[in-house]
């Protein structure tokens, strides 16, 4: 979740596909005639599959067909061997209506997914991929002040240039493969979200086709509790979402910068992490702290601390925030753009991703309480990294300004209060990396996020970041807001047709 590989992907994702992909897969329901075959397998005969094709208008494609594989491969290739049993391309809220009928007949599972990027794998499925990348779309709408409607398989790379043809912006990422729906689902963050809120925040109502194959509409005014979920509760937990209509701003000058030091990396980082929080709103950043791949550091290749952000026109000037670390960059790997048009800062700062092996843990920080003995840490860690074929990093999302000025349960987005979102990645790739290998990657990974947890008083974890080996993912992602939650899941989905490793459960 989500609108991004070296060591930097993934980083602020208008990501459901964070804009990351949303997921759902479908109980079996008892006494089915076509539940699963021995094995794992489902097997509903010839003539379903041609009931669903000549329901779904956007068409259905089977294994056999060209470009499947291409179709059903997500971003994160952890997750690539589970293969669907067919594809349906919805191409309008009907589609998606008959793919709910035709599961529940069937006794179908199945997955959502806009863009693939769920980082665990929560968009993939061995029963019916639902693929939204035909419903997509974004458009002003008449009279309405700035309101954009987006469709629910648009992917950020669309967004984009409808947003400059119209001289607007959102709160978005950085990774143009992303998919709206998932990163708005779960909350949403970018560059932006310090000046404007969470993507969520901007959310002003949402069209989405619930469990008994009805297609609403949830706004303040009509299904509120629902439209209260949507903004931050998760991609896949409460139906499949057709539409969104965001609140936009101008798209104005800004400045961009990619800053790197190569020196007293500690005391930088601790520097960065106290004196920027204190920043204005109208600047945004990512610290990046890199760890380079095994042949990387063969080749004498060093950690570095880097960042990349933006600023809108302020009255404080790059130098001046920046203040004690200003002096110690490293021009010769440094650049920075003044004042130019938004959407051409916006090529300098997108990530093109690619599919690769990956998982993300993350958490969040307050700046005070990030002390030196947790700095010093952060960096024994990294060097105890078992290198793998690829740079991993560990980083920090500039969070606050005016996200915490919004409650934690005003939306479903509870995180709020705080200025870091921390995040620490393992990467590899097969059949380079071993399995031995990966797995000592995945406990350093383990070990460094507890550690620096502990070290940091950190809580909670980012819901479109999703972390299968999270314990109380529940707490993590939705705090204080579960409960309301699980009680609009029992309103919409008490059955949990919509259901996967981390669906919210019915109260």
């Amino acid at each position: 979740m989500a609108l991004g590989l070296h060591s930097s992907r993934r980083n602020f994702l208008v990501g459901a596909g964070r804009f990351a992909g949303a997921a759902a897969a479908v109980r079996l329901m008892p006494g089915s005639a076509f539940a699963a075959e021995p094995g794992g397998a489902y097997c509903p005969p010839p003539s379903a599959w041609s009931d669903l094709a000549k329901a779904v208008k956007g068409g259905v494609l089977r294994p056999e067909d060209p470009f499947f594989a291409d179709v059903c491969r997500p971003n994160n290739l952890r997750y690539g061997a589970t293969l669907p049993a067919g594809i349906a391309r919805c191409a309008s809220a009907a589609d998606v209506q008959a793919c709910i009928q035709w599961v529940k007949q069937q006794a179908m599972p199945f997955a959502v997914r806009s863009g693939g990027h769920s980082y665990a794998g929560f968009s993939t499925t061995p029963g019916l991929l639902i693929d939204m990348t035909r419903m997509a779309g974004a458009e002003l709408l008449p009279g309405k002040d700035g309101l954009v409607k987006v469709l629910g398989g648009t992917l950020n790379s669309a967004v984009y240039k409808q947003m400059e043809r119209l001289g607007r912006t959102i709160t978005h990422g950085r990774c143009d493969s992303v998919g709206a729906a998932g990163f708005l689902l779960g909350g949403g963050i970018g560059f932006n979200m310090r000046k404007y809120g969470m993507a969520s925040d901007l959310l002003h109502a949402t069209e989405l086709v619930t469990a008994d194959g009805s297609h609403v509409k949830a706004d303040a005014d009509t299904h509120s509790a629902l439209y209260w979920a949507c903004r931050g509760g998760g991609g896949g937990n409460f139906g499949i979402n057709t539409s969104f209509t965001l609140e936009t701003r101008p798209a104005e000058a800004v400045t961009v910068f990619n800053l790197t030091w190569t020196d007293k990396l500690p005391t930088v980082l601790k520097l960065l992490l106290t004196e920027l929080a204190a920043a204005p709103d109208d600047f945004g950043s990512k610290i990046n702290v890199t760890i380079p791949s095994r042949q990387e550091q063969c080749d004498k290749v060093p950690v570095s601390v880097s960042i990349l952000g933006q600023l809108h026109r302020s009255n404080a000037t790059l130098k001046e925030i920046f203040k004690s670390t200003w002096e110690w960059i490293d021009w010769s790997k440094s650049q920075v753009k003044e004042n130019i048009p938004y959407w051409e800062g916006q090529d300098f700062l997108t990530e093109t991703t690619f599919p690769y092996y990956y998982q993300e843990k993350s958490s969040y920080m307050r700046a005070a309480d990030i002390g030196d003995e947790a700095i010093a840490a952060m960096f024994d860690w990294a060097a105890k990294m078992p290198a793998t074929s690829m740079p991993v990093a560990f980083k920090f999302f500039q969070v606050g300004g005016a996200i915490n000025r919004v409650g934690p349960t005003e939306t479903a987005y509870v995180h709020r209060g705080y200025d870091w979102l921390f995040s620490v990645e393992a990467n590899w790739w097969r059949p380079t990396d071993s399995a031995l290998l990966i797995e000592q990657a995945l406990e350093w990974q383990q070990r460094f996020y507890d550690d620096v947890n502990r070290r940091t008083r950190a809580q909670g974890a980012f819901q479109n970041f999703p972390d299968p080996s999270l314990a109380d993912w529940q707490r993590a992602y939705y705090g204080e807001n579960l409960a309301k939650l699980a009680e609009v899941k029992k309103a919409v989905d008490p059955a949990m047709l919509f259901t996967f490793a981390q669906a919210i459960r019915p109260a």
